[in-house]
């Protein structure tokens, strides 16, 4: 399969959960219409956002099956199988793989530590049965091994792999692959998983970037991508002012941890503004208690986004 020219705003989407944490699949196609009304570029399905970890094999697959069919070809989109080991990621690649997806992403199998090589193999494998474009999705923070630039740039030149999901948080090592890319002419699209980037993410040698805060202010997103690409510098500086203002929503928790500080944040923002039923995270990851969830209709006033 010939991948689709892919940039700008890709979505990690969240996965709209009912109280007893069933996939709540009408919210979700009310998500997917929101994002892409509001001017995204792509949806990345099943990613960190989405709680993958958290959701069955029947859960993962049912939340693709549906994005995939509320698009309707409208965007791109990509979906995370991402699994504890190289054989469960195929296999749940090849659960999704006939539903018009336009790519497939996975990060190095999670809980054993790997190796280079060993990373070598897993992508290898992947490829040579999945009929699909894949991506590298990496996220040391999660599964403990880092993809080195110069494997990533190995397996895309072989054709392996023609995209990559940079959620390191190293811009080091997202200028290494940049620059093994420049000298080898090698064709890979590169993304970050950034807010504070957004507006300058061609600066850092990005095709586009994957922002969780899209979930909540996609056309602020959109607008402020294209902001940067358009060289605005006043634009961009008024877009990334709005979104400090946003990302508050995601730190109003008082305990717990950070995502799940992010999710919940964005799930109860969500709910307010008419747009999910529920705001339901996934256990144990704490949800935002009654007093803690007050301030966001201020915040979404703030932002335009609820009338007074």
């Amino acid at each position: 399969m010939k991948p689709k020219e892919i940039k700008g705003v890709v979505v990690p989407i969240l996965t709209p959960l009912t109280p007893d944490e069933a996939v709540d699949l009408a919210s979700l196609r009310r998500l997917v219409n929101y994002l892409i009304d509001n001017g995204v570029h792509g949806i990345w399905a099943g990613g960190t956002t989405g709680e993958f970890a958290a959701l069955t094999d029947e859960q993962r697959v049912t939340s693709i099956e549906t994005i995939v069919d509320e698009v309707a070809g409208r965007v791109p989109v990509i979906a995370n199988v991402s699994a504890t080991g190289t054989r469960l990621t195929v296999n749940l690649a090849l659960s999704v793989q006939e539903i018009g997806l336009d790519g497939v992403a996975a990060t190095p199998p999670y809980y054993y530590p790997c190796a280079q090589d060993e990373i070598m193999s897993h992508y290898r494998y992947i490829r040579e049965r999945v009929r699909l474009p894949l991506w590298v999705y990496n996220i040391p923070v999660t599964v403990k091994t880092v993809v080195d630039p110069a494997t990533i740039a190995e397996l895309a030149e072989e054709g392996s792999v023609v995209g990559v999901k940079d959620s390191t948080g190293a811009g080091e090592l997202l200028a290494q692959l940049n620059a093994l890319c420049g000298q080898r002419d090698i064709k890979l699209s590169r993304f970050i998983g950034t807010v504070y980037r957004i507006t300058n993410s061609r600066a850092v040698g990005a095709h586009g970037v994957i922002p969780g805060i899209g979930n909540l202010v996609p056309d602020m997103v959109s607008r402020a991508w294209g902001a940067g690409e358009a060289g605005e510098a006043e634009r961009a500086s008024e877009y990334n002012a709005k979104l400090m203002l946003a990302t508050k929503i995601q730190r109003l928790a008082k305990g717990g941890g950070p995502n799940a500080a992010q999710y919940s944040g964005m799930k109860s923002a969500l709910k307010i503004m008419g747009i999910l039923e529920h705001d339901t995270i996934t256990r144990p990851l704490r949800p935002l208690t009654p007093e803690e969830k007050e301030p966001i209709p201020t915040i979404l006033k703030e932002l335009g986004l609820l009338a007074d």
